[in-house]
C-alpha cells in the first residue's frame, strides 16, 4: 500500500512554489511570459542589429573573397605573362649563340677549303705534266 506520510515528508517545507490563493489553480507559465516579455522585448533591437551585423559581415567577407581571387589571378596573369617573357629572351638568346656557333663553323670550313684549294694548286702543275706527259707519250 502507498506510505502517505512518506509522501508527506518529501514535502516538509509545504508545497513548491510561490504561495496563491487557495483553490485557484494559479498559471505560472503566463506569470513567467509576462515577466520576461520586457526583457525579450529589450532584446529584439539587440537581435535585429546582430542580424544586420551578420549580414554586413558576410557581405564584407564576399567582398573580401572575390577582391583577393581577382588579385590572385592578376598575380598569377601576370607571372605567367613575365615567364613567357622570359622564356622569349632566353630562346633569343640561344639562337643569337647558335647562329655565332654557326658562322664560327662555316669560316672555319672556309678557310680549310682554302688550305687545300692552295694545296692542290701548288701540287697540281707537276701532276699535271706529269700526267699528260703520260697520254702524249707514245705506249712503248
Amino acid at each position: 500500500m502507498f506510505a502517505f506520510g512518506r509522501f508527506l515528508r518529501y514535502f516538509q517545507g509545504g508545497v513548491p512554489g510561490a504561495p496563491s490563493t487557495a483553490g485557484v489553480p494559479v498559471d505560472r507559465r503566463s506569470e513567467l511570459e509576462a515577466e520576461l516579455a520586457p526583457v525579450f522585448a529589450a532584446l529584439e533591437g539587440a537581435q535585429r542589429e546582430a542580424q544586420t551585423l551578420t549580414a554586413q559581415a558576410q557581405a564584407d567577407a564576399e567582398w573580401m573573397r572575390a577582391d583577393a581571387t581577382d588579385r590572385a589571378r592578376r598575380r598569377v596573369d601576370d607571372a605567367r605573362a613575365a615567364a613567357a617573357a622570359d622564356q622569349a629572351a632566353t630562346a633569343t638568346e640561344q639562337l643569337e649563340r647558335a647562329q655565332a656557333e654557326a658562322g664560327r663553323i662555316v669560316a672555319a670550313g672556309a678557310a680549310e677549303a682554302d688550305r687545300i684549294d692552295r694545296a692542290v694548286q701548288a701540287g697540281a702543275p707537276p701532276l699535271v705534266s706529269e700526267l699528260v706527259g703520260r697520254v702524249l707519250e707514245p705506249a712503248s
